[in-house]
């Protein structure tokens, strides 16, 4: 199926415009092919804007008899969104052949779509590069399958695993080409998510500045409601803060905040909010991808009940001879190198559990 690859390849480039912008909606790209020309391409650009078949099949310049669709996900046949559904319009174009990198997970469409495109004669090729289809939508189809969103740990530290020199203070560690990569992803992520300590010692923005992208929701963890109203993180954009249902006489603090939204938690075993029951809002909330900034007790409590897809390590070329460590374990695993690399001073690692 060779063949095939370089439009399907087209298809990620195209649906990859819609980062940041379609979720929670997959990232999809469209090419219609006729006599070996590509005569009309698309994307899903915006959450509730023509989605990439229509668009490719409504801005096509010439007929589409006999012509073949390209299209990394299967086109979706139902009608609970907000733009009517693709099929109708793939069928009815002329189009001959359809072909696709990946059947869509929702139970809604989920290989549907395609039998109605084989009951009205139109041949389908499936799974064309497939794995790359699916590293491409992974938040999409981590909510889909899971109701969760997909969950990455971005840890700035030293050679030997510091994320500050004194518990409770912010330090600097990484460069300025870690910092712009760190805004790159807060542009692709739904949602952010820190604990009260780092609302405390580092008072973040957490919004988007060094690259163009939308701002992510910001989540905070905060059992106790204990953090300062009045602190930078809560200053602009939308924040989600988990407490507590002891934290009940607290509330008022931040009643007058229209940019605040309060969720009660269920607690753990040692009577920490619950990490499980906050994924579980959030994924009933549509968030698909959660990116996880810290500090030590919320990365230790991800990485030992092992609730994240992926970390990402952003380590500067220091030492600390004392300070806080990134993570506290009791037991040990192991991850896979999913990719490496260099910005500025600093080296990077992506790391994915072992399947």
């Amino acid at each position: 199926m060779d063949k095939y690859n370089q439009y399907i390849q087209r298809c990620f480039e195209l649906a990859k415009n819609g980062r940041s912008k379609v979720s929670p909606n997959p990232l999809v790209g469209a090419v219609i092919v006729k006599d070996g020309r590509i005569i009309s391409e698309g994307f899903h650009a915006h959450f509730g804007g023509l989605h990439a078949e229509a668009m490719a099949i409504k801005t096509a310049k010439e007929s589409l008899v006999g012509a073949t669709l390209f299209c990394n996900l299967e086109p979706c046949c139902h009608t609970n969104k907000k733009t009517p559904p693709c099929l109708p319009l793939v069928i009815n174009s002329g189009i001959k052949r359809v072909v696709l990198s990946n059947s869509d997970p929702n139970p809604n469409v989920s290989g549907k779509s395609i039998k109605q495109m084989r009951d009205a004669g139109i041949e389908v090729v499936e799974n064309i590069l497939k794995n790359e289809g699916q590293e491409l939508n992974r938040f999409f189809f981590k909510h889909i399958l899971e109701s969760k969103p997909w969950v990455t740990l971005k840890i700035a530290q030293t050679l030997n695993g510091m994320i500050s020199k004194n518990k409770g203070a912010q330090t600097w560690i990484t460069g300025a080409e870690s910092g712009k990569f760190v805004h790159k992803l807060r542009a692709e992520f739904d949602a952010v998510l820190i604990g009260a300590g780092t609302v405390r010692s580092d008072n973040p923005q957490l919004n988007v500045r060094h690259v163009d992208g939308k701002d992510p929701v910001k989540i905070v963890i905060d059992g106790k409601l204990s953090s300062d109203p009045e602190a930078k993180t809560f200053e602009a954009g939308t924040t989600w803060i988990f407490h507590n249902p002891s934290s009940e006489g607290s509330k008022s603090n931040w009643l007058q905040k229209a940019n605040v939204r309060l969720f009660e938690c269920e607690e753990d075993n040692h009577r920490r909010i619950s990490i499980k029951d906050v994924l579980r809002q959030l994924g009933n909330e549509g968030i698909n991808s959660l990116l996880v900034e810290g500090g030590q007790n919320i990365f230790s409590q991800f990485v030992s009940q092992q609730l994240f897809d992926e970390i990402i390590i952003l380590q500067a070329p220091v030492f600390f001879k004392s300070g806080t460590s990134s993570i506290q374990l009791k037991n040990d695993f192991e991850l896979s190198i999913y990719e490496s690399g260099i910005l500025g001073e600093d080296n990077y690692l992506i790391l994915r559990k072992k399947v």
